[in-house]
């Protein structure tokens, strides 16, 4: 007997035709759009890289694979990973990284704990926890999911409190086009620590 939907389940649905819909051309000039605003990932990579403390990492919201394949180059030891709700993305990701491991899922339940063969000791939410659709669930998953004294390394969109604030309205009206709530101050400071802005607080780097 089929059971029926949840709201959540519809929700989820409701995401990932979004997420499939926005991506399925999109992927093909996405890194090449982004690197113009999505700033300080290659710092947090370049954190993750000089970090020997670690062998295995899973990013949430992999998306085209670009990180994971930047830290392949940065850390050619480790094993690497990422979990992705869009059936598009998770496509051309596989494409492009052969030698990675991907799932498909949504962050807030997915269970990724033994996608590298045992629980990662990093995981990364690279501008991905700003349209996952309950932050709060993801994060609590992600900590059930690392490895005992493993970190939980965020790097998304800010508050913008840094910006003039005409400009810092205009960029947050722009990003709800694309289901993308910034990551506000009193948020992350409930759930991390190391908690480092870029200018204009544009961009957040933290741990959990």
């Amino acid at each position: 007997m089929t059971q029926p939907s949840t709201a959540l389940d519809v929700d989820q649905k409701g995401h990932r035709d979004f997420l499939n819909r926005y991506y399925g051309i999109s992927r093909y000039f996405y890194d090449l759009t982004r690197k113009y605003y999505l700033f300080g990932r290659d710092r947090a990579l370049r954190q993750l890289a000089a970090e020997q403390n670690w062998s295995r990492l899973i990013e949430i919201g992999s998306g085209t694979g670009r990180n994971l394949r930047k830290l392949r180059k940065l850390r050619p030891d480790a094993s690497l990973g990422g979990v992705e709700a869009s059936d598009a993305m998770l496509d051309h990701a596989r494409a492009r990284c052969p030698h990675m491991h991907f799932m498909r899922g949504f962050a807030e339940e997915v269970d990724y704990s033994k996608l590298l063969g045992a629980p990662p000791q990093r995981i990364l939410f690279s501008y991905s926890l700003s349209m996952i659709q309950e932050p709060v669930a993801a994060l609590e998953q992600a900590r059930r999911m690392v490895a005992p004294g493993g970190d939980v390394v965020i790097v998304d969109f800010a508050d913008l409190e840094g910006l003039p604030s005409t400009w810092a309205a205009g960029l947050r009206a722009w990003l709800r086009t694309f289901h993308v709530n910034p990551i506000e101050h009193d948020f992350i400071s409930q759930h991390a620590r190391d908690i480092q802005y870029g200018p204009g607080r544009y961009f957040v780097i933290a741990r959990l």
